[in-house]
């Protein structure tokens, strides 16, 4: 059994996971300071029985199990990894929470027969996560963040939030299809998953898919699908870090 933990910047859940199979699920409030979170991931670890292995999603650029910078959490420049592994001596499992998302997704939903495939999380902010011939893609240590893009991610993110702001959900749309066409135009992917928080608002989809579909020069057709695993991506991914 891996204890799992999804760390986003609004909320975080926490549960245990054996064969993509989980249970005892909780979900609190991300805390807004460094020691917060710290004490508050140390009381939620310590209510569940000794896990295998502590395997943790966090929006943050994560490298060796270090944050090196979160922008929507106080948890930058956090030695995670170490920290958890002096205190409860069990392998731990770090990755940016957006990857473990298509973790889950290429493990357990509608990634399963696919070999490439790209995932978006709308969230708190906008992640992403790159499958390539069945692998998470990681580059040299960080690909898939879409959100901070100097041409054109900083815009999306932004406009992106101003959005969510007034839940003007047609513009969320158009705005998330115009990201994914860019997105499709340098990976070509077989399907586009769209998962965290905000896409369960429903009502962005036929924007989104009208955009992309309209804009796309080729005219590829490419499925823009909601995530199978919804808001338990993250966990039941987190869990397939030590596959990866």
């Amino acid at each position: 059994m891996a204890l799992s933990i999804d760390f986003g910047g609004t909320n975080i859940r926490i549960a245990e996971v054996t064969n993509g199979k989980i249970k005892n699920k909780r979900k609190v409030k991300t805390p807004k300071t460094k020691n917060q979170i710290l004490d508050l991931l140390f009381n939620l670890i310590d209510s569940y029985k000794k896990p295998n292995s502590i395997c943790i999603g966090i929006a943050a650029f994560v490298k060796n199990g270090k944050i090196h910078s979160t922008p929507n959490i106080d948890f930058n420049n956090v030695d995670l990894k170490n920290i958890l592994n002096k205190k409860y001596k069990v392998p731990i499992y770090i990755d940016n929470d957006a990857n473990c998302a298509g973790l889950g997704e290429l493990y357990y939903g509608y990634g399963r027969n696919k070999k490439n495939f790209v995932l978006l999380t709308l969230g708190t902010g906008i992640g992403g996560a790159i499958i390539i011939n069945n692998k998470l893609y990681h580059g040299k240590n960080y690909a898939g963040e879409p959100g901070h893009m100097l041409m054109g991610g900083k815009m999306f993110e932004k406009e992106y939030q101003n959005y969510k702001k007034i839940k003007s959900y047609k513009k969320i749309g158009n705005l998330v299809g115009k990201l994914i066409l860019n997105i499709s135009y340098i990976l070509d992917p077989e399907i586009i998953i769209i998962g965290g928080g905000f896409a369960n608002n429903k009502q962005i989809f036929p924007s989104m898919k009208k955009v992309f579909h309209e804009k796309d020069i080729i005219k590829r057709k490419i499925p823009i699908i909601r995530a199978k695993l919804k808001d338990d991506a993250g966990l039941i991914g987190a869990a397939q870090l030590p596959k990866n």
